[in-house]
């Protein structure tokens, strides 16, 4: 089942609204996604990645410390608008940079996490990997053809005509690359609902479900 921008509220039966995130300073992907307790299939309802470019040229009128607000300012923004209605999510966190733009992309990702209205299950890189694609090594297209076979219906970009950018070739028709950030916050979604942290709280979620049906 494949649900778009639909006026479900959260509780619709079984089915709660989950989100997948896969956060980043420039593409932050999100996923919205409606979760069955029983069976726990996801059916995906919409997507999108949350996009903020640097302030560029030679006539610049902020400091790079206002055009980093202002780009964590956007962020936090299109987080909290496509939280709503989810009560829970998934993500993994940046970690790991050792060059200064990098740690500050992470660090502004990680405080937009933070700022969640909605409990947060941690996913490791690997896990998403294997929770789609099934190998640790997948890459970024694998990952993004295994999104797209999943959920065929969705309003994936395709190149529009043939590019070719140093050695990567994309015939017309092809998925774009810019997929990757949306494909990931699905396979973060789909390996969320398999970590232990999860595990714990479905019995509370189906719980919660009866309470109210």
């Amino acid at each position: 089942m494949q649900i778009w921008n639909t006026a479900l509220g959260v509780q619709v039966g079984s089915l709660i609204r989950v989100a997948g995130i896969d956060p980043s300073m420039s593409n932050f992907g999100i996923s919205r996604l409606l979760l069955d307790c029983d069976t726990l299939e996801l059916s995906l309802e919409h997507f999108r990645t949350i996009q903020t470019e640097p302030q560029r040229g030679s006539k610049k009128v902020v400091r790079q410390n206002s055009d980093d607000l202002r780009r964590a300012q956007e962020l936090y923004a299109g987080f909290q608008e496509e939280l709503k209605g989810c009560i829970l999510g998934f993500t993994e966190v940046p970690s790991g940079s050792q060059h200064s733009r990098s740690a500050l992309g992470f660090g502004m990702s990680i405080g937009v996490l933070a700022s969640s209205p909605i409990p947060l299950i941690e996913v490791m890189p690997a896990e998403t990997k294997l929770a789609s694609v099934g190998s640790q090594t997948a890459d970024k297209p694998e990952i993004i053809a295994w999104a797209a076979a999943l959920y065929p219906d969705a309003p994936w970009l395709r190149y529009q005509k043939d590019v070719i950018r140093g050695k990567k070739k994309r015939k017309a028709g092809e998925l774009h690359d810019d997929n990757e950030h949306v494909a990931d916050s699905i396979a973060v979604a789909h390996a969320g609902i398999r970590t232990s942290q999860f595990k714990q709280t479905l019995a509370l979620l189906r719980a919660a479900n009866r309470n109210l049906g």
